[in-house]
């Protein structure tokens, strides 16, 4: 009797969770049409080989209809709709990963863009990260003021040209570069730690020998939704307005299976240079060490500027790994 009891639990378990994961995939597909449910494109890479392992479990395990017919439906469902949003990205990220390397040879500067972590104090782990790369432009987000009193003078060593933001909680920013900076249309960044804004946009141009522009930002979670729409929408007016070699990048707080995230790269016609390049969680921040399994962290490219392969860096006690992709600007584009 319990032993029976006990297994009718066990499958009503399982069923249970066979329908909320099929439940999720189905809301993440059909985030197009009813935005707030985009937060479930978010945990894509946990749903899809959830559903198609719950499929597989129940087509081998279950023995009796209609319990096995109604797990499977619900499997295979989740699986299809979850195979929509992933497939794309898994095809984008091929036919980015294997195009002619011979564009990579040309590319002479280096964006790093780098979440070091508010709760960081490993300074010179994070110095030594940026150190090691070498990177001609730095992003540098959640940088509050006592990791800038600790990095300032020796990231200056390296990248004399600096602007920073302070104000709100995603608003500690900071930018450096080997090269002089001029700010642009767009630029809203308060240097304030009694400022209310709680993001700040920084837009400027890098005069190199051919000029270029970039724009870093720091996106609020996903949840609530609404706020991030309305982010995005901000930071994509900015991005319109921006004539010439564009590069913008940051930490999204998005992955890109995110409708959002989709309609902020097509709406500014930009061109993702990282794809499925997890940088999220870094260890060992948390108590129990993971691989990273999220991209949150991006990078968009826009008029004329060729991009390397992407690679990430060291955390440096992180809880986000750096992105790191060389690049070079056409002169003629840059006209």
């Amino acid at each position: 009797m319990i032993k029976q009891g006990l297994w009718s639990l066990t499958k009503f378990g399982f069923a249970g969770g066979a329908f909320f994961v099929s439940l999720s995939a189905i809301a993440g597909f059909l985030a197009f049409a009813l935005w707030p449910l985009d937060i479930f494109n978010h945990f894509q890479p946990i749903i899809f080989p959830l559903s198609a392992i719950l499929f597989v479990i129940s087509a081998v395990f279950a023995k009796h209809q209609p319990f096995k017919g109604m797990v499977l439906s619900f499997c295979a469902v989740g699986f299809v709709a979850s195979s929509l949003v992933i497939i794309p990205e898994l095809v984008g990220a091929y036919r980015h990963n294997s195009a002619d390397k011979q564009i990579y040879a040309e590319t002479d500067r280096r964006l790093m863009t780098f979440n070091i972590y508010a709760k960081n104090e490993n300074l010179d782990g994070l110095f030594a990260s940026i150190q090691e790369q070498d990177p001609d432009i730095l992003f540098i987000q959640e940088y509050w003021s006592w990791h800038r009193q600790g990095l300032e003078k020796r990231i200056t060593n390296i990248l004399p040209y600096a602007v920073h933001c302070q104000g709100g909680k995603r608003s500690f920013l900071g930018v450096y570069s080997k090269y002089p900076l001029k700010e642009i249309a767009g630029h809203d960044c308060i240097d304030s730690l009694s400022a209310e804004q709680r993001t700040s946009i920084i837009a400027l141009q890098v005069q190199d020998e051919i000029p270029f522009n970039v724009v870093t930002t720091h996106f609020d979670w996903p949840i609530p939704a609404d706020r991030q729409q309305r982010q995005m929408g901000v930071v994509a007016k900015v991005l319109n307005k921006i004539e010439g070699p564009l590069l913008f990048g940051g930490d999204f707080n998005s992955t890109p299976f995110s409708y959002a995230f989709k309609n902020l790269v097509s709406s500014t016609n930009m061109e993702r240079a990282v794809w499925l390049l997890p940088t999220w969680p870094a260890p060992p921040t948390y108590p129990v060490d993971m691989p990273p399994w999220l991209q949150l962290d991006h990078i968009l490219t826009r008029g004329g500027v060729t991009v390397g392969l992407p690679h990430r860096g060291e955390n440096g006690g992180s809880d986000h790994f750096p992105l790191i992709v060389d690049f070079k600007i056409d002169s003629e584009a840059a006209d």
